[in-house]
This record gives structure tokens, sequence and C-alpha cells, in this order.
């Protein structure tokens, strides 16, 4: 699943606005397999569960919001794109850079006689 969830990804991403938005007139199947498709990804359980029930009970509500969500921001909206990458990355501690070595002072030069 994990294969067909990065090929249908990548092929989705790849599409421009006006055909992304073409295919969501088809019963809005290609925005609901982007859907199902992130979750597995990211093994997302609940995800996996809303994005079949939506599929199924979605209907039309779901096809007006992925039109307009296509045309306006170029991107079908699911749970990740909620800040939930945001807070998971924002509990990992951040690296220090390292301290800036102190710059080499010349050496000084001798009195040449």
């Amino acid at each position: 699943m994990e294969d067909f969830a990065k090929k249908y990804l990548d092929w989705y991403k790849g599409l421009s606005k006006i055909v992304r938005a073409l295919l969501c007139l088809l019963w809005d199947v290609p925005s609901n397999l982007y859907r199902l498709s992130k979750s597995a990804l990211k093994k997302n359980t609940l995800g996996i569960v809303l994005a079949i029930v939506l599929a199924i009970f979605g209907g039309w509500i779901l096809f007006v919001v992925d039109f307009v969500c296509i045309l306006v921001m170029d991107k079908v909206l699911w749970l990740d794109d909620f800040g939930a990458e945001d807070e998971a990355k924002a509990d990992e501690p951040k690296e220090e850079a390292p301290a800036a070595e102190p710059a080499e002072e010349p050496a000084p030069e001798k009195d040449a006689e």
C-alpha cells in the first residue's frame, strides 16, 4: 500500500491546477484517493478510516470543498494540513548551532633590521 501511496501522491502533485480541478469533477474520486494515500503513507489509522467514510458518504459537500480548495489554494485539504506536523516538530529538541571559532590573530611581525 505504501508503494502505491508514494506513486499516487507524486503523480497527483505533478498535475496542474486545471487538471486537478477537472479530475475533481469526476465525483471527487482522485481527491479521495489522495486523502487515503496521504494517510496510508503516514500510517494514520484514523485518517484511513475517515478517508474511506468520506469517500462513501461525503459526496456533494466534499466535492464542493475540494473544488474550491483546488482552485484557490491549489491543494486538497486533509488532516495533515492542520498543523499536526508542526506541533510534532516543535516538541523535538532543536540542535544548537556550533559556537563560532574565534578569528585567528595574525602573528606579530618581527622588525627587520
